[in-house]
């Protein structure tokens, strides 16, 4: 028996050359999460149902499991044993969509936000953006030590080893 064919046609053909980030055509509301760590993927794992389209942002294209980011420094796990990339966990999600941007200014006026890949509309937006390393004004500490908040920082550490 011969199997049916079907012939869809790529986003990407379907995407025109413009300044916005190509997602597909909608009607209904599109959220918008910049962050795919623990909190942006709690948030696309309770959407990934809903009638809403999901767009997660991120400036990488992996999650990283960073209670485990001092394993890594010490050399106990290598780096892939704590970050999977973001379309390998949403894969079959048909709502949500993942763009590698970084997002460079937020236009609450006109729900707009402009990326270095260019920008995109939202209806509902979630900052879900983590943290950076807290030195508490210690100048002398934060020119003399090392933070450990991604997997490049651990990196760094099992480095100077």
């Amino acid at each position: 028996m011969k199997e049916k064919q079907t012939h869809s046609i790529p986003l990407e053909s379907t995407c025109k050359i413009t300044d916005e980030i190509c997602l597909p055509d909608t009607k209904l509301p599109r959220v918008v999460i910049v962050g795919g760590g623990f909190a942006g993927l709690a948030l696309v794992e309770k959407l990934k149902h809903k009638e809403v389209q999901v767009v997660l942002l991120d400036k990488n294209n992996f999650h990283q499991f960073q209670p485990l980011l001092y394993q890594v420094a010490t050399s106990a796990l290598e780096p892939d044993s704590i970050v999977f990339p973001f379309r390998k966990q949403i894969n079959g999600y048909k709502n949500v969509f993942f763009r590698l941007a970084e997002v460079e200014e937020i236009q609450p006026d006109s729900n707009t936000i402009l990326t270095n890949k260019g920008s995109i509309s939202y209806d509902y937006l979630v900052l879900a953006t983590g943290t950076t390393t807290n030195f508490f004004g210690m100048d002398s500490v934060a020119e003399n030590s090392l933070g450990m908040k991604d997997i490049r920082d651990s990196l760094n550490i099992r480095h100077m080893m």
